[in-house]
C-alpha cells in the first residue's frame, strides 16, 4: 500500500515537472545567414574591448581552420548530415542534420585546438587562437 502511494506521488511530481517544462519560455537560437560577424561588447573599466566572433563550420567540407584572436568571444556553430557528437576544448555537444552543435567560449589562450566528431573519430576542424597584438 505504501509502495503504491509512493509511485503515485512520483508520477504526480513527474507530471508537474513536464507541465512546467512545457510552459517555460525558450530563447530562440539565432539562425542568421552571416558566416562571420563581429559585435563589440561594452568595455569594463577601460579594459580591451571584447568582440564576439560568429563562425560556422560544416563537417562535409573537410578539415576547416577557424581563426580567431586571443580575447575574442567565439560563437561556433558546427553543422553536418550525421548523427554524432562534436568535441572542442573538453566540451561535447550533440549534432544531427536538423540541429547543429553550438559552442560559446572565450579564446583566452593562444594555440590550436582540434574540433572532432567523437563517434566517427574524425577531425572536422581546428580552432586557431592567435596572440593578441
Amino acid at each position: 500500500m505504501l509502495g503504491r502511494r509512493f509511485l503515485l506521488l512520483v508520477a504526480v511530481l513527474m507530471g508537474l515537472t513536464a507541465l512546467a517544462a512545457s510552459v517555460a519560455p525558450r530563447q530562440p537560437a539565432d539562425r542568421g545567414n552571416a558566416t562571420s560577424t563581429a559585435t563589440p561588447a561594452a568595455p569594463a573599466g577601460g579594459a580591451k574591448q571584447l568582440e564576439t566572433v560568429s563562425k560556422r563550420l560544416n563537417t562535409a567540407e573537410g578539415v576547416t581552420r577557424v581563426i580567431v584572436d586571443e580575447g575574442d568571444l567565439v560563437a561556433l556553430e558546427v553543422s553536418g548530415s550525421e548523427l554524432d557528437t562534436v568535441s572542442l576544448l573538453d566540451e561535447i555537444v550533440a549534432i544531427d542534420p536538423d540541429s547543429p552543435a553550438i559552442f560559446q567560449l572565450l579564446a583566452d589562450e593562444p594555440g590550436e585546438y582540434p574540433i572532432e566528431l567523437v563517434e566517427a573519430e574524425r577531425r572536422v576542424g581546428t580552432l586557431v587562437v592567435r596572440e593578441a597584438d
